[in-house]
């Protein structure tokens, strides 16, 4: 019986301590987690200088996508905007901006996009953009060829140059290919054909 007790002791004493341990390794996890959702404070931060501004960045950078992060945020950023949301995009903007005398900072790259918004240029690359999310990866169909030039004449074809893509992706190997990826191989053609390289 005094065995017997012991163990029940012993048993009571591991018990406890185990719940003490789960209970410990709980509030571990959950102020892990609380330090992992930042809560960003957008009027404050917003005056702050991104990371970007002094460093140099690859695009996988945890510093440049925190940049990203805190832009998508405060700046309300809709997926047109994104397109923008590269480090030396980001870049080129925020030069441009404080060339012209504006302070290096997060507001300066938000205030550049609600006025951007406004203009005609933001609403012509808005529809170019879509146009080409919608025929890039879209199978050649030279059927549809009239109305998906649109997105070749934007880019800058002249008519002979039209004619030319056109005699390109006629041809039978590109016939299951996106018009992006005929366009690169187009592109590797010509560059193949320069006097000058």
């Amino acid at each position: 019986m005094k065995i017997l007790n012991q163990f029940v002791h012993i048993y009571k004493y591991l018990f406890l301590k185990s719940k003490y341990v789960l209970l410990l390794s709980l509030f571990s996890t959950i102020s892990i987690l609380a330090h992992a959702q930042e809560i960003i404070d957008c009027e404050k931060t917003l005056d702050q200088e991104p990371y970007f501004v002094k460093h140099k960045s690859g695009e996988k950078d945890q510093a440049l996508q925190r940049d990203i992060e805190i832009l998508k945020r405060c700046g309300n950023f809709n997926p047109v905007d994104s397109a923008f949301l590269k480090g030396n995009m980001l870049g080129m903007l925020m030069l441009q901006e404080v060339r012209a005398g504006k302070p290096a900072t997060y507001r300066t790259i938000v205030d550049f996009f609600q006025n951007f918004r406004k203009t005609a240029e933001y609403k012509d690359f808005s529809y170019g953009l879509a146009l080409y999310r919608k025929i890039g990866e879209k199978k050649v169909n030279l059927q549809d060829w009239p109305a998906d030039q649109e997105l070749f004449v934007r880019m800058g074809f002249t008519i002979n140059d039209l004619e030319d893509f056109k005699i390109f992706i006629s041809r039978p190997e590109h016939a299951e290919l996106s018009y992006l990826q005929v366009f690169s191989k187009y592109m590797n053609e010509i560059e193949g054909m320069r006097v000058d390289k």
